[in-house]
């Protein structure tokens, strides 16, 4: 029996359905977790003064931005609301190719909302005008 090649390996073994759905997770994970860290450190704040305006510990700070733990919705507002940033959920198509124009058009007339009071994009306000 020869020893197998590493990229043989790799290949039976993402080929099964849940080692591809763990390694999108994580994947997942750690861009939220990498996006968290940079908006954080491009603010200035430490992860200690970050849990203090979320009431939390530092250790969660450090899980979350390592890729560590899959975050709920409220953990995410209360994130966003330590770093004054917007938050943004967004889904999209993996089944249709990326460069689909109508789907790009449709979500740039979207309005987005927040959890403490409606916001309307400039496109939208743009378009809201040109209707009167």
């Amino acid at each position: 029996m020869s020893p197998m090649k590493w990229s043989e390996l790799k290949e039976k073994r993402f080929g099964t359905g849940g080692a591809r759905a763990g390694y999108l997770r994580a994947r997942n994970a750690y861009r939220l977790a990498e996006r968290v860290r940079l908006l954080r450190e491009a603010r200035g704040i430490t992860q200690a003064e970050m849990a203090a305006r979320m009431r939390t510990t530092q250790s969660a700070i450090a899980r979350l931005e390592s890729g560590g733990t899959y975050p709920t919705l409220s953990t995410l507002e209360r994130v966003s609301d330590a770093l004054g940033a917007e938050l943004v959920v967004e889904f999209k198509d993996s089944l249709r190719p990326r460069t689909v124009p109508m789907l790009t058009s449709v979500a740039t007339r979207v309005l987005p909302v927040t959890r403490r009071h409606r916001t309307v994009t400039r496109r939208a306000k743009k378009t809201a005008r040109r209707k009167r």
